[in-house]
């Protein structure tokens, strides 16, 4: 029997440990889309997979492909984000950009946006407006995947929107004032807020630092967005949480060493 071999261009989404220094691998590919494999033997120090499988390395690998489960044969290290390794922040935005594209994308569906989408917002993290960026990755993704919500006129009456503007996930967008009791659930948002994602979603990511949003305004546009995926995912995402408490965690640990250094 003839084993076929496949190559693929991917970033590491997840990686577990599964014995016999194994790790079981979810890739998110350009050429297949998010895909899950094996790779025997990875974990061991004299492994030449071992920085290819490293969590968040965008790496080139060469694929058996399996009955039950493909395998990795070979893998060759691109680029390692290593710095999205060295800092709290950037661990818990870059472990929640992988997981929402572990969440909301489909298995073996490729979608070659959404790869240099997930890559160049990994590169702009470290330098860049780290909150603001999450936030576009946030909305282009669901965007990429057929879930764009409805900005330019309201989700229900497909009219302009006017007056008091609501956001509603059920309903899939921004609702005018007349509309709200469509859903009696709806988020109020303000206009400045709606035309500030307009831009999000149209700017390109390395654009974004040009943008002054105050935090009133951020945390608006965080909190639709967090409720609107919620909505289609029809569940939370864990590393959510963990972006929320990463700043103040990291600024403890700076107050300690502080502390020490003083001493």
């Amino acid at each position: 029997m003839t084993v076929k071999l496949y190559k693929v261009e991917a970033v590491v989404l997840r990686a577990r440990d599964c014995g016999n220094a194994d790790k079981l691998l979810i890739l998110y590919s350009k050429e297949h889309g998010k895909i899950k494999v094996m790779a025997h033997g990875a974990s061991k120090p004299a492994s030449r997979k071992r920085g290819a499988v490293q969590l968040f390395s965008h790496s080139r690998f060469l694929i058996n492909s399996g009955r039950e489960l493909d395998s990795i044969s070979q893998g060759e290290v691109i680029e390692m984000f290593s710095y999205l390794m060295e800092d709290l922040e950037m661990i818990s935005y870059a472990s929640y950009l992988a997981e929402l594209v572990d969440a909301i994308a489909p298995e073996g569906v490729p979608n070659g946006p959404l790869f240099e989408l997930l890559l160049t917002t990994m590169r702009l993290l470290v330098a860049g407006d780290a909150e603001l960026l999450t936030r576009a990755f946030e909305i282009k993704t669901i965007a990429l995947l057929g879930y764009r919500p409805s900005l330019e006129q309201c989700a229900h009456c497909q009219r302009p929107p006017e007056g008091r503007l609501y956001f509603s996930p059920a309903i899939g967008g921004v609702l005018c004032d007349t509309c709200k009791p469509a859903d009696l659930l709806a988020l109020p948002c303000n206009k400045g807020v709606v035309e500030t994602l307009k831009l999000i979603l149209r700017w390109h990511p390395a654009k974004l630092q040009q943008l002054k949003i105050e935090r009133p305004a951020r945390n608006q546009i965080k909190s639709l967005l967090y409720e609107y995926i919620r909505y289609h995912l029809e569940r939370d995402l864990k590393s959510a949480a963990f972006i929320s408490g990463s700043g103040q965690v990291r600024q403890v640990l700076m107050y300690k060493n502080n502390l020490r250094g003083s001493k």
